[in-house]
């Protein structure tokens, strides 16, 4: 598999994206394509509007499809890496109060990969955004673990793990901007204060994705910021060796104290 064609899906169906999302119930084995264009939604997928429209055009002119399935190859060959399909939509469109401003999202999970993407997007930034969720694939797929037995920390340390990749192979200046949310004092101060007494928190409690996101109260983007500081400071760890390597090891390298 490589990147699916779904420009001519949304150039035939784009005012009808529950048409669009039809066509992905089965790799999701969801017989009602509402709750999971619903689902796509919360992490980027766009909604019909004629701004939406003039930026799939745009998209489409700078054939994003194709230059996609040249970064896929290029890191699937590099990583070794898994062979999946990849699912290319239009970024929601911004009303400007979003907090932190954004021109692309994904969605990784172990065999297939959904990345949201603006017109606004550049080359450079869409092979930043690839990287990162392709890095989740990987791992997956790698690590060891029953998927069921995730945890915080794991869930942590996959988004560091991922977003520290971007670092080596696109550079310092594509890291997401939560990467930089806040200074170091201020992330030892939240992590004694809200995470270390709750890094066993199962994927499936609710409490897990309060403090990965950083839903209020909590601080924004708590545990994405914290697991990106936890894999900085654990040093240097080569891109294949971070498919593989434990949460509990980036923690102990790291020297925080659980």
């Amino acid at each position: 598999m490589a990147v699916i064609n779904t420009k001519e899906w949304l150039e035939n169906d784009f005012a009808e994206p529950l048409k669009i999302v039809a066509k992905c119930k089965e790799l999701f084995s969801e017989s009602n394509p509402k709750p999971l264009y619903k689902y796509l939604q919360s992490h980027g997928m766009y909604s019909p509007s004629s701004r939406a429209k003039k930026g799939l055009e745009n998209l489409i002119e700078r054939d994003i499809w194709g230059a996609t399935e040249g970064i896929y190859h290029k890191y699937k060959e590099l990583w070794a890496g898994s062979e999946i399909p990849v699912y290319i939509f239009p970024f929601r469109e911004s009303n400007g109060l979003s907090r932190t401003k954004s021109n692309k999202s994904g969605l990784a999970f172990k065999d297939k990969l959904f990345l949201f993407v603006h017109s606004s997007i550049s080359d450079k930034e869409l092979e930043a955004v690839f990287v990162h969720e392709y890095h989740h694939v990987c791992r997956l797929n790698r690590l060891k673990k029953n998927p069921e037995q995730y945890t915080l920390l794991d869930s942590m340390i996959m988004e560091g793990l991922a977003e520290y990749a971007v670092l080596k192979h696109v550079g310092k200046q594509y890291l997401a901007k939560w990467t930089s949310l806040y200074d170091e004092k201020e992330l030892l101060k939240y992590y004694d204060r809200y995470l270390k007494t709750q890094l066993q928190t199962k994927r499936t409690e609710e409490l897990h994705d309060e403090l990965l996101l950083g839903a209020k109260p909590f601080p924004s983007m708590l545990g994405y910021c914290t697991g990106y500081y936890l894999v900085s400071k654990a040093g240097l760890v080569p891109v294949k060796k971070s498919f593989t390597i434990f949460s509990e090891e980036i923690l102990k390298k790291a020297d925080f104290k659980e």
